[in-house]
C-alpha cells in the first residue's frame, strides 16, 4: 500500500508538471502546433487535412509530412475543448504522464530478479516526472513525445511477455503505433526491436512462445503496413530528405576537394587519404553521433532555444555525478540482459539523427528517455547503499543534507526559468504576437476590402486559420492550403492574402490593412505588437505613416 501511495504521488507532481498553465506556458504555439491543432480541427470538422486528404496518413503540413499519430489524437481533445492552445497541447501532456507511469514498469521489468527493483523504479519514474528534457516536450504539441510514451510501453509490455506470452501482441501494437509517431521513430525502433530479439533471441525463439511470437509479428506487420504508401511516396518523405547532411552534398564534396588540394601541394599522400570524401561523410556522421553525448548540449546548453528553459541545459547539473556512477555500476553488472538493454538503448539512440543538419538536437534524440533517468537511478541508489556500508550516520546526514540542497537549488532555478522567466526572455522564439494581431484584425476587418498578411512572418496563414477557428468546410471549399513549404506566397482565405509587402508599392488608401514586420512597413499607425522582451514583433497598420 505505501508503494502505492508514492507512486500515486510521483503521478500527482507529474500531473502538476506539465498540465499547470499548459495553454499560458511558453507563451505562445510555434507554428508546428498550431499546424497540427488545425489539421486535428479540420478532420474533425470535414475528414481532411488543410490540403484537402481524406484521413491522411502523413500530415503534409509545411511540406514536412508529419507522421499522423499526434494530429489524431488531437481530433478528441479538439472536439471536448474547442481549438485552443491548451486542447492541442493536453494530449502532449497526458502522453507524458503515462511515460512516467510507464518508466515504473519497465524498471519494474528490467530488475525484476534485483532486491533493489522497487528503489530503482520509484526514483527512475521520479526522475523523469522532474526532468527538464522530458516536461519541456510534455508541454508543447511536438509528435516526438508521443514517440517517447510507447517505445517505454512497448519494451515494458515485451519484457512482460517473456512471462506472459500474451503480452507480446500489445507490445508488437504498441511498436507498430510508434512508427506513426514521429520521424527518428522509424529508424530508432526496428533498432530497439532488433536490440530486444537479439538479446532474448532463446526466450523468442522457445518454443512455447514461438507461436505468440509470430502472432505478434504479424499483427506488427499489419498496423505497419498503410505506412507503406508513405514511404513509397517521395514527397511524403521529403523532411527526412530536407534535413539530411547529404541533401546537398555539395558543401562535403567541396570540403573534400579543397582538403585533397591542399594535401596535394604539400605533397601529404595520408592526408589525401583521409580527406577522401567518404572519409569526410564517415567523419561527419561520427561528429553528428558524438555531438549527443556533449556535457556541455546535455548539462549546459540546450539547443535551439524552443528545446530547453533559459540558462539549462537538458538534465540537471546534479544528475551528472549519478548518471556518471550509473554507468559504471552498469558495466560492472553481472545481469548481462539488463546492461546490454540499458547501454544498447543509449547507444541507438542519437542514429537517427546523426545524418541530419543543427546538431545536436534534442528532439530527434527525445529517444535517449527514459535512459537518463534509469542510469541517473541506478547512481543514487547505489551510491546511498555505498554510504550506508561505509560511513557513520552523521556523516551521511551531512552529505544528504549537502546534496539535497543542492538538489532543491537546481530544481527550484529550473522552476522559475520555466514557469517565470522563459517567456519573457524566450517569447520571440515562440512566435509570440499572432493571437494579439488575429484578435485584432477579426475585430476590424469589416472596414476593409482585404488584410494582407505578410509572408515574413513565418507560417502566417496558419496562425490566422488557428486563431480565428475559419471553418474548415469553407476554406476546404475556397481550395484549402494551396501552398506549403517554409515559403507560401499563395494562400488566401476569407479577406486575408498572404504574401510579400513592398510598401513603397502597395495601396495605401485606407482600403487594405497590412500585418507585416517592422521590416516589411513603418512604424504600424495601428498597433504595434511586441515581444515580451520590449522588441518589436508584429505591426499593424493601413496608412503609410509619413513613410515615402
Amino acid at each position: 500500500m505505501k508503494q502505492t501511495f508514492i507512486l500515486i504521488g510521483i503521478i500527482i507532481i507529474a500531473s502538476i508538471l506539465r498540465l499547470y498553465q499548459l495553454g499560458q506556458v511558453p507563451i505562445s504555439p510555434d507554428w508546428d502546433e498550431v499546424a497540427l491543432g488545425y489539421n486535428a480541427y479540420s478532420i474533425l470538422k470535414t475528414g481532411r487535412d488543410e490540403y484537402g486528404t481524406f484521413l491522411p496518413l502523413s500530415i503534409r503540413s509545411f511540406d514536412d509530412y508529419k507522421p499522423p499519430l499526434y494530429t489524431y489524437l488531437t481530433v478528441p481533445s479538439v472536439a471536448l475543448f474547442d481549438l485552443t492552445v491548451w486542447s492541442v497541447r493536453l494530449p502532449s501532456a497526458i502522453m507524458g504522464i503515462f511515460a512516467v507511469l510507464g518508466t515504473f514498469f519497465l524498471v519494474r521489468e528490467l530488475f525484476r530478479k534485483s532486491t533493489i527493483n522497487y528503489q530503482l523504479s520509484i526514483f527512475s519514474s521520479f526522475l523523469l516526472a522532474i526532468s527538464p528534457w522530458h516536461i519541456q516536450f510534455s508541454r508543447i504539441a511536438f509528435e516526438a513525445n508521443t514517440g517517447i510514451t510507447l517505445n517505454i510501453w512497448a519494451v515494458a509490455t515485451f519484457l512482460i511477455g517473456l512471462r506472459k506470452k500474451y503480452f507480446f501482441p500489445i507490445s508488437a501494437i504498441l511498436f507498430g503505433l510508434g512508427m506513426y509517431a514521429y520521424h527518428s521513430e522509424r529508424i530508432f525502433l526496428p533498432l530497439l526491436v532488433l536490440l530486444l530479439g537479439v538479446i532474448f533471441r532463446k526466450e523468442v525463439f522457445h518454443k512455447e512462445n514461438i507461436g505468440s511470437i509470430i502472432t505478434a509479428i504479424l499483427i506488427g506487420l499489419l498496423v505497419v503496413a498503410p505506412l507503406a504508401t508513405v514511404f513509397a511516396n517521395k514527397s511524403s518523405m521529403s523532411r527526412a530528405y530536407g534535413t539530411s547532411i547529404f541533401s546537398n552534398p555539395t558543401n562535403l564534396l567541396a570540403r573534400s576537394i579543397s582538403s585533397i588540394e591542399y594535401d596535394q601541394k604539400l605533397g601529404d599522400k595520408i592526408g589525401q587519404l583521409f580527406d577522401n570524401r567518404r572519409f569526410v561523410w564517415t567523419q561527419t556522421l561520427l561528429f553528428g553521433y558524438l555531438s549527443h553525448f556533449s556535457m556541455k548540449w546535455l548539462f549546459l546548453t540546450g539547443d535551439n532555444p524552443r528545446h530547453h528553459a533559459p540558462d539549462m541545459g537538458l538534465l540537471y547539473l546534479w544528475e551528472l555525478p549519478f548518471i556518471l556512477y550509473g554507468l559504471y555500476t552498469i558495466i560492472k553488472s553481472k545481469d548481462q540482459k539488463t546492461k546490454c538493454i540499458i547501454i544498447g538503448w543509449l547507444l541507438i539512440s542519437p542514429i537517427a539523427a546523426s545524418p541530419t543538419t543543427g546538431l545536436p538536437h534534442a528532439i530527434r534524440t527525445l529517444v535517449f528517455l527514459p535512459m537518463y533517468q534509469i542510469i541517473c537511478a541506478i547512481g543514487i541508489v547505489h551510491a546511498l547503499s555505498y554510504m550506508k556500508k561505509v560511513y557513520s550516520l552523521y556523516f551521511r546526514l551531512f552529505v544528504y543534507w549537502i546534496i539535497g540542497l543542492l538538489v532543491i537549488f537546481n530544481m527550484l532555478y529550473y522552476l522559475n526559468m520555466y514557469f517565470v522567466q522563459q517567456n519573457y526572455e524566450f517569447s520571440e522564439f515562440w512566435q509570440y504576437g499572432y493571437k494579439q494581431a488575429v484578435e485584432y484584425t477579426e475585430k476590424v476587418k469589416q472596414k476593409y476590402k482585404k488584410v494582407v498578411v505578410s509572408t515574413k512572418l513565418e507560417q502566417s496563414y496558419m496562425f490566422f486559420l488557428f486563431y480565428s477557428k475559419y471553418d474548415p468546410q469553407k476554406y476546404l471549399a475556397s481550395g484549402g492550403t494551396k501552398s506549403g513549404g517554409f515559403r507560401e506566397d499563395r494562400n488566401t482565405f476569407d479577406i486575408y492574402e498572404f504574401r510579400d509587402i513592398n510598401w513603397s508599392s502597395e495601396q495605401r488608401n485606407g482600403d487594405i490593412l497590412y500585418v507585416g514586420t517592422l521590416q516589411d512597413m513603418p512604424h504600424g499607425n495601428l498597433l504595434n505588437i511586441p515581444y515580451l522582451n520590449g522588441q518589436p514583433a508584429i505591426e499593424i497598420a493601413d496608412q503609410p505613416n509619413g513613410a515615402p
